[in-house]
């Protein structure tokens, strides 16, 4: 079989499927290019209109994370677009048949004989004469047919028509739109193709200031960056752009709102709203409106009371909105957390202590509170830790005024009533530490502060007594404290000696002979230098002064009565005074201190009025007739005791030997209580005589300390009254204790319910042993005051006979002026 080639072009066939294939293209690039157009200006017109509806319920531009979503949304559908309506259809490959086929739709009379012809014109097999004619044929009735056709019936126009119309009418709304509007596309553009921050044209522009205390500082919201710490690790990840302010915790938050003077970009003025919304919006996302009306012509302000916590601030003015919220946190205000003073005190104090060169080692004091007390003249180094970083420190007193930060520290004086200022002075040492946190500041106390208040003493503050310092920090965080810290330093002055002295063995009458022994302490803070006596006699107005019969020991303190007797002190009398004057005896001492002066105190006189010895045994007789009724009273109590025992010894037998019940009950009760009284009775007995026996010692020593003759009169009395009486009285084995220790048994056996009558017979024995005893001394207490009545007796007597000598005298000088004027 042989095949027959049919490659002869037939130009009207070619012509036909050339202008098929050119309209095809040609309609799908229209049609494709108006969908692009359309889908354009519809999401032109949607995103628009969702800025503008944005703006207009937030006041704010879309954000820019979602403009920019919707830029690449954009892009990526119109690049979709484009390749599957544009270039895929362009560019695809359509086959002759194919195009064939749509022309033989088109057109029925072809009867197949284009796609028969298309399919067959690169040749056909050799099947014979008849096949080859017959395909022949076909061909040539087929561009016969090609030949009276239009191309154009083949496409259909409607849809093309309809995307016209519907671009053309898009069109028109952007004309439109750009006509009333004409910065409509580049208000577009700005927004969704750059994507920038900011693209509306706002007829309102806000100016936001924080009024801070103290002295209304005009401060202003930061930048994140601008801050020298890392915000995000402080106080948390902060969004992009916010603005931060750092506020004190617990303060009032003061915000002004201001509309700026000027013109904005579309050359109009500022446009001042009639109110301004302030939201407040809390950590735990609650959040609070109010609406602010203008407090001056162009400005609003906005106040939260004592706020606490940390808040973001929304405001709205106008058609002007903040895109970020403005960031308050809240910090700590600087405070003082720790205060020290390194002190050197003054060398009379005797307190500083030194290394092994000889160099003072200063004391370190911990001031806790408000107020802290020094001795004047201490010189001490403040040390005042804060709480947090500082800036700057203000330290103020009434005589001075300094001021300082990291690297210098200024002082300037103060006249009285802070009125005249004097020139800056620069300390040495700055005022703040190289940590940042410490304030360092030399002072020194002293009385003669308000005088020296413009002078540095080494480089230290002169301070008086009861002044205050008054700390105004400005921490890293650009707080200042409004109110300051106020630490008040008290000077103390040294105190005088405390002089605590009184008399022993001596009365307020005393004879000429006389030696006063004193007893006491004499102590003062820091120190004694000298004591001395000091007296005046009669009516003296200057104080004459005497050593010491010891030698004074310089000390913290001075003991009068040393526990040996021959070294405690006492004042001899003799040769000062004469019968009838009075003496006053002081105790003067100072003090090492020399600032302002050194401290000297008196004790209160002992006053002492000079007797004879007469008169003193007279005044002595007294008071021991006065001891010898209270012995007799002593021994007739003990006669008391004695005397119901013995009633109750019947009792008590009666009680062993078994009672009738009717009057047990009442015998138990009176044995019961005759006990406890005798008891009682007989501790309170005890001590009475031991005060009697005080008393005794007393008039002895009266006798001894004023040299009363005869020196057998006081050993006597030390002998029979002082020394028995004591044995009576001894704790340990005296007849009187070993009375109370049976009385005791007798009373602890009654109460019990046991035999008794032993113990109290034995109790009557002991009882009647110091009634004895007693008596005894009591006869010695009668032969003493024999003596003292024979000599008021001798003493009346010489005093009667002293009279009638001064009357015969009187008489004999009356007669002799008689005689004489007889003479005349």
């Amino acid at each position: 079989m042989s095949d027959v080639s049919l490659k002869d072009p037939y130009n009207t066939l070619d012509r036909l499927i050339g202008q098929v294939r050119s309209r095809v293209r040609n309609y799908t690039a229209l049609s494709g290019s108006l969908l692009l157009f359309s889908a354009i200006v519809l999401v032109f017109w949607v995103t628009f209109g969702v800025d503008s509806g944005w703006f207009a319920l937030q006041r704010l531009e879309l954000p820019v994370p979602l403009r920019m979503i919707i830029r690449a949304g954009i892009v990526l559908g119109a690049a979709y677009l484009i390749f599957q309506h544009l270039l895929k259809p362009l560019y695809r490959g359509t086959r002759e048949s194919e195009l064939a086929l749509v022309l033989e739709r088109a057109f029925p009379q072809f009867q197949d004989r284009l796609i028969t012809a298309v399919e067959n014109r690169d040749g056909y097999p050799q099947s014979g004469a008849l096949v080859q004619g017959m395909l022949q044929r076909t061909i040539s009735q087929a561009e016969s047919v090609a030949g009276k056709v239009t191309v154009g019936d083949v496409f259909d126009l409607r849809p093309v028509k309809q995307r016209g119309m519907v671009a053309t009418l898009l069109l028109a709304t952007v004309i439109t739109g750009v006509v009333l509007q004409p910065q409509v596309l580049g208000h577009w553009w700005s927004a969704f193709v750059l994507c920038e921050d900011s693209y509306y044209e706002r007829t309102t522009s806000v100016e936001f200031t924080v009024i801070a205390q103290p002295g209304d500082r005009r401060l202003s919201f930061r930048d994140t960056s601008e801050f020298s710490f890392n915000v995000n690790e402080r106080f948390g990840e902060q969004p992009e752009g916010t603005r931060l302010y750092l506020h004190p915790r617990g303060a009032d938050f003061e915000l002004e709102v201001k509309i700026p003077d000027g013109k904005s970009a579309s050359g109009g003025e500022w446009v001042v709203p009639e109110r301004v919304r302030i939201d407040v919006i809390r950590f735990d996302g609650s959040r609070s409106r109010q609406y602010v009306n203008a407090t001056e012509e162009r400005a609003f302000r906005f106040i939260l009371t004592r706020l606490q916590e940390s808040v973001s601030i929304e405001v709205l003015a106008g058609d002007y909105r903040t895109r970020f919220p403005l960031r308050v946190e809240s910090v700590a205000p600087p405070g003082l957390d720790t205060v020290e003073a390194s002190c050197t005190y003054p060398d009379y104090m005797n307190r500083n202590e030194t290394d092994d060169d000889g160099k003072v080692i200063p004391e370190v004091v911990g001031i806790m509170g408000s107020e802290v007390a020094f001795p004047i003249g201490t010189q001490f180094d403040l040390s005042a830790a804060s709480n947090k970083g500082l800036q700057s420190v203000r330290v103020e007193a009434d005589q001075f005024e300094v001021s300082g930060d990291h690297d210098s520290a200024t002082v300037v004086f103060r006249g009285e009533g802070g009125g005249s200022r004097s020139e800056p002075v620069q300390l040495k040492q700055p005022l703040i530490a190289d940590d940042g946190v410490r304030i360092n500041l030399g002072l020194v106390l002293s009385l003669a502060g308000a005088q020296q208040k413009q002078e540095l003493i080494d480089e230290r503050l002169s301070l008086p007594s009861n002044a205050s310092l008054k700390f105004y920090l400005h921490d890293s965080d650009d707080v200042i404290s409004t109110s300051p810290v106020t630490l008040r330093i008290r000077g103390v002055r040294d105190k005088p000696p405390v002089i605590a002295v009184r008399t022993v063995g001596i009365g307020n009458a005393i004879t000429r002979r006389a030696q006063i022994p004193l007893s006491g302490t004499i102590t003062d803070d820091y120190g004694l230098t000298t004591a001395r006596y000091e007296f005046l006699v009669d009516d003296e107005t200057q104080w004459r002064s005497r050593d010491f019969e010891n030698v004074f020991k310089p000390g913290l303190s001075y003991d009068l009565e040393a526990a040996n007797g021959p070294e405690s002190e006492y004042f001899r009398v003799t040769e000062l005074v004469t019968e009838g004057q009075t003496l006053a005896l002081a105790i003067v001492a100072r003090d090492g201190c020399t600032l302002p002066e050194v401290n000297e105190s008196r004790s209160e006189p002992l006053v002492f009025r000079i007797v004879s010895n007469e008169e003193l045994l007279s005044l002595l007789y007294t008071r021991e007739l006065s001891l010898r009724r209270r012995f007799e009273e002593v021994i007739s109590k003990l006669t008391e005791i004695q005397d119901d025992f013995r009633f109750h010894v019947e009792i008590a037998e009666r009680l062993e030997s078994g009672s009738s019940p009717d009057t047990a009950v009442s015998d138990r009760s009176g044995l019961t209580n005759s006990g406890r009284n005798g008891s009682d009775s007989l501790r309170r007995q005890a001590n009475e005589l031991r005060s009697i026996a005080e008393g005794f010692v007393e008039i002895r020593a009266q006798l001894i300390n004023n040299d009363i003759p005869p020196k057998q009169l006081a050993t006597d009395m030390e002998a029979n009254i002082i020394g028995p009486m004591n044995k009576v009285v001894d704790p340990r084995d005296g007849s009187l204790t070993a009375a109370d220790q049976t009385v005791s048994r007798f009373r602890v056996a009654a109460s019990d319910g046991k035999a008794s009558s032993a113990l109290l017979n034995e109790s009557i024995d002991d009882v009647g042993k110091v009634i004895v005893q007693l008596r005894l001394i009591l006869e010695s207490v009668r032969d003493m005051a024999e003596f003292h009545e024979l000599y008021q007796e001798g003493k009346l007597i010489h005093e009667e006979l002293q009279k009638i000598w001064k009357d015969t005298r009187d008489l004999q000088k009356k007669r002799a002026i008689e005689k004489l004027k007889l003479f005349e």
